[in-house]
């Protein structure tokens, strides 16, 4: 034993310590600082996957635009299917206007894409991304 003295003696001084008004204080905020925490991290995923979805609704306007996609199902195919990993109830909905503008909107749950649901603020929520891409003769 006389080889960990050098541990063990830090760790007797902190037991014997009696003033834990720092102790006391860190247990009481440190409940909020994890809430904080949490809806920090769950507003922060929302944004960046509300980015993600964007982008791909744009490369399904995009595809459908140089004539890769040639119906409007196929397009709500492809965002249904590249969003399904983030969220199983997204629904995508694309219209072709008489003046070729090509539009897809497509609305996900946001309880879907947060992180830990901490704050509950964006529950019964829904994310709607739209794009309009003009299509090429």
């Amino acid at each position: 034993m006389r080889c960990f003295g050098y541990v063990l003696r830090p760790l007797n001084r902190f037991r014997s310590k009696e003033d834990g008004a720092a102790t006391i204080e860190a247990v009481l905020w440190l409940p909020f600082f994890f809430m904080l925490f949490g809806a920090l991290a769950d507003v922060s995923m929302v944004f960046f996957n509300q980015s993600r979805l964007l982008r791909i609704v744009q490369d399904a306007n995009r595809t459908m635009s140089i004539g890769r996609f040639t119906t409007t199902t196929e397009t709500q195919d492809y965002v249904i299917s590249r969003v399904q990993p983030l969220s199983k109830n997204v629904s995508a909905v694309t219209t072709v206007s008489a003046d070729g503008i090509i539009t897809t909107v497509a609305t996900v749950p946001m309880d879907d894409l947060d992180l830990f649901g901490v704050a509950g603020i964006f529950r019964n929520g829904q994310m709607r991304v739209q794009a309009d891409q003009l299509k090429e003769m």
